[in-house]
C-alpha cells in the first residue's frame, strides 16, 4: 500500500500542526536573542566610554601631579 497524494499532503499539514508551537518558540527566543544583542552593544559602549574617561582622568592626574611638583620645586 503506497500513500496517496492526499495521504502526503493531509501528513504534511498535521505535521506543520505539530511543529506550529515550536516554530512559534523559536521566533520568540530568536526575537529575545536580538534585544539581547542590543542590550549588550549598549553595555559595551557604556562600559568603554566609562573606561576612556577613566583613562583621560587617570592622565590628567599625572600632569597635574607633575604641575605641582614643578611649582612645588621652585617655589
Amino acid at each position: 500500500m503506497s500513500l496517496t497524494n492526499e495521504d502526503l499532503l493531509a501528513l504534511s499539514k498535521m505535521m506543520d500542526q505539530k511543529l506550529q508551537p515550536i516554530n512559534d518558540r523559536l521566533d520568540k527566543i530568536e526575537s529575545e536573542v536580538l534585544v539581547l544583542k542590543k542590550e549588550t552593544r549598549v553595555i559595551k559602549d557604556k562600559v568603554s566610554d566609562t573606561y576612556n574617561l577613566a583613562l583621560e582622568a587617570w592622565g590628567q592626574s599625572t600632569e597635574n601631579r607633575t604641575w605641582l611638583e614643578q611649582n612645588q620645586a621652585m617655589g
